[in-house]
């Protein structure tokens, strides 16, 4: 069993008790190095395992290495290892033995007070250990018994100093934390909108009698505030041209009470910014566009932004039921969706599509009661609505025989098979194993089934054990090459057949046609 039970970084200790610690910049990881550009928003994970901890690159744009060796997927941590984030922020691994360590410095976190003093000032409280670095610590320097006291008083100083000074940006909350259980929850934006007009946050709080002020937080910056109720803010995207990069920021509503202590843990909502309108140095041909085409492309797609491909993904999983958040802004995923776009942008889908219209209705949605879009959109990811025989593969699902008749799907057949003009066979089939992944084992979610298609349910709830409770960032959760290939066709498909305009697509309708009446 490992003998890893800490980590350090920027002189604080936090312990490792099981679960999953997240590392990067943003300011909802666990470990959050939030000024420190090289580091990737969602950059590593330190997972429990077995009783020991492994670390894991979350596919992050400037690397981890581990005692100067680059980190490539994951492995082991031991006591006395250096993980270093991006090239500039480092993370020391502790063992049982280092248990204390930390404490013999001077650092404000670890000032000796006495148990007599710690009611008072309380600087190593689980509440203040998720709170973000602020780079400030006191000279090191030996203590003796004899002077505590006086090291208690320019501890004190200290603190008053820095609570004088921090303002701003940032703010340090000190003490054992606040009383009030008080909560506010952002309502609007929603997660994953894009803001390109300025947006009212609308909030719902309760128990507020205790609050003193509400603060308005993007990234960790502070951009508006409100001493009483309703706490509302209006964000204007004119204001943060530099947030236009494609990328997802966290807006967040910080609670204080009338001393000044953070109430709770406020809850990021993940956001996009489009400021095309304000002058802003000219953005790279990377983020704007996509100027590689794909066999089949018409070249419409090398004029749709990043941003557009987010909007248009985040409008297509909109059609399915459950209520399910997906962060869409990762910008690997966006630029994976234009590439493949173009796959998909080739005249004549819908006209195809429509001939299988009955069938895929009656077998998704009156007989296994699924969303209707599934069929449809899996079908255009896998076959783009040409059931010809592909190796072992046939059908508008591209599926095998021998895997229907293994797991018992192809019962309803008959004398059908896969490759009927009819695909009614096919449709029942794809249909029973759809039903099979998304209610037996993804809880009614539609994406994590797509990228689990060609799996039995047994893989794919293995698959699905090996994976984080929050796996609402499916670009950074799903990091294996299959389960991303299905997943960028699936979107990739979609949002061409609900946006065949966009694409040059003249001849084509929404494929949302042939299905909207059953919704």
């Amino acid at each position: 069993m490992s003998d890893v039970t800490r980590v350090k970084f920027n002189d604080r200790e936090i312990n490792l008790e099981g679960g999953v610690i997240t590392i990067g910049r943003a300011t909802d990881n666990t470990i959050s190095f939030a000024d420190d550009s090289n580091v990737s928003r969602y950059h590593a994970e330190i997972e429990e395992r077995g009783g020991g901890y492994w670390i894991i690159d979350l596919n992050s744009s400037n690397g981890t290495t581990v005692n100067g060796e680059k980190l490539t997927g994951e492995r082991p941590l031991d006591p006395g290892d250096k993980v270093v984030f991006g090239g500039t922020s480092e993370l020391e691994v502790l063992g049982s033995d280092a248990a204390g360590a930390g404490e013999s410095q001077t650092a404000v976190p670890a000032l000796d007070i006495g148990a007599a003093e710690t009611d008072a000032i309380n600087l190593e409280s689980p509440e203040q250990a998720d709170l973000p670095s602020t780079g400030v610590a006191t000279q090191a320097a030996a203590v003796s018994e004899g002077s505590k006291n006086l090291l208690l008083v320019a501890g004190i100083v200290c603190v008053v100093a820095l609570l004088c000074v921090a303002g701003g940006a940032a703010a340090i909350y000190f003490g054992r934390g606040s009383k009030c259980e008080a909560k506010a929850v952002i309502t609007k934006p929603e997660p994953g909108d894009t803001i390109a007009n300025p947006t009212e946050i609308e909030v719902d709080a309760k128990d507020t009698g205790c609050v003193a002020k509400a603060i308005f937080t993007i990234d960790g910056t502070e951009i508006a505030s409100a001493d009483s109720e309703p706490y509302t803010a209006t964000i204007d995207p004119s204001e943060f041209p530099d947030l236009a990069d494609g990328l997802d920021h966290a807006l967040e509503i910080v609670l204080l009470d009338e001393n000044g202590q953070q109430i709770g843990q406020p809850s990021p909502v993940q956001l996009a910014f489009e400021t095309r309108a304000v002058d802003k140095p000219e953005p790279t041909p990377e983020i704007v566009k996509n100027t590689n085409q794909q066999p089949g492309s018409n070249g419409k797609t090398a004029n749709l932004t990043m941003l557009d491909v987010q909007q248009m993904s985040g409008n297509l999983v909109k059609q399915f039921r459950g209520q399910f958040v997906y962060n869409l802004s990762n910008r690997q995923f966006l630029q994976e969706l234009q590439k493949r776009a173009g796959e998909y942008a080739v005249e004549g889908f819908f006209d195809r599509a429509a001939t299988y219209r009955d069938v895929i209705n009656v077998a998704y949605v009156r007989e296994q009661n699924l969303d209707a879009p599934l069929g449809f959109i899996l079908a255009m990811s896998r076959s783009k609505f040409v059931p010809n025989k592909q190796g072992e593969n046939e059908g508008l699902w591209q599926m095998s025989s021998a895997f229907a008749a293994g797991n018992g799907y192809n019962g309803p057949c008959g004398q059908e098979t896969l490759s009927d003009a009819s695909q009614n066979c096919a449709a029942k089939v794809s249909a029973i194993y759809m039903k099979a992944l998304v209610y037996g084992v993804f809880d009614g979610d539609p994406v994590y089934s797509a990228a689990a298609f060609g799996k039995s349910p047994q893989e794919a709830a293995a698959w699905k054990a090996s994976l984080p409770a929050n796996r609402s960032d499916v670009w950074n959760v799903i990091k294996t090459a299959p389960e991303r290939e299905q997943l960028i066709k699936f979107f990739a498909a979609g949002i061409v057949a609900e946006n065949p305009a966009r694409f040059g697509l003249k001849k084509d309708r929404q494929l949302d046609e042939l299905y909207k009446v059953t919704m």
